[in-house]
């Protein structure tokens, strides 16, 4: 985490120097350079003033930016696959593809950095295909009575207790052992 040399990096984008910068928010040109050069942080309401003026939050201006987990969504329709993505989008998950060829979605989760695999088909998957994942989450709802509701909420009772989900398959895996 290097605060300096993301302010040194706004204020450049910005075209300013220390001392309009310093001007802007009421403290010396030598803060604004100690901050810079990592001699010196901001206190916590200077953190909040300089992420108002860069228009960033607190978290990109500490570089804590995550990087969002990946995933493929298989969907019989397009609409139905960007409703999919649109409700991991809330959970902080990015969608690289949008699918209706399950076979092709299981070659990309194994060749690019995928988290997530997620389905909603109108017929189960055998479990062998949930094996050839490596690692990916997959989630499959079967969507039985025709309609996107279905899959919607299954893969958002998933998405809001991952970690739940998470544990439990944990223990299945240890069980198997």
């Amino acid at each position: 985490m290097n605060i300096g040399s993301n302010i040194l990096a706004l204020r450049k984008q910005k075209n300013i120097t220390q001392e309009a910068l310093a001007a802007e928010l009421g403290v010396t040109a030598a803060a604004v350079s100690k901050w810079e050069k990592g001699y010196t942080l901001p206190d916590i309401l200077m953190l909040c003033a300089l992420a108002d003026y860069f228009e960033v939050t607190t978290d990109d201006l500490l570089g804590r930016i995550a990087e969002k987990k990946q995933a493929v969504v298989v969907a019989q329709t397009e609409e139905l696959g960007h409703k999919i993505a649109e409700l991991a989008e809330k959970y902080n998950i990015q969608t690289r593809a949008i699918l209706t060829d399950y076979a092709k979605a299981l070659s990309l989760a194994k060749t690019e950095a995928i988290h997530y695999l997620f389905t909603a088909t109108d017929a189960p998957l055998e479990e062998r295909e949930y094996d050839d994942t490596n690692g990916v989450v997959h989630v499959n709802v079967h969507v039985t009575d025709g309609t996107d509701d279905t899959a919607l909420d299954g893969i958002e009772l998933y998405l809001k207790n991952q970690d739940a989900f998470k544990n439990i398959t944990d223990m299945t895996a240890n069980m198997k052992k």
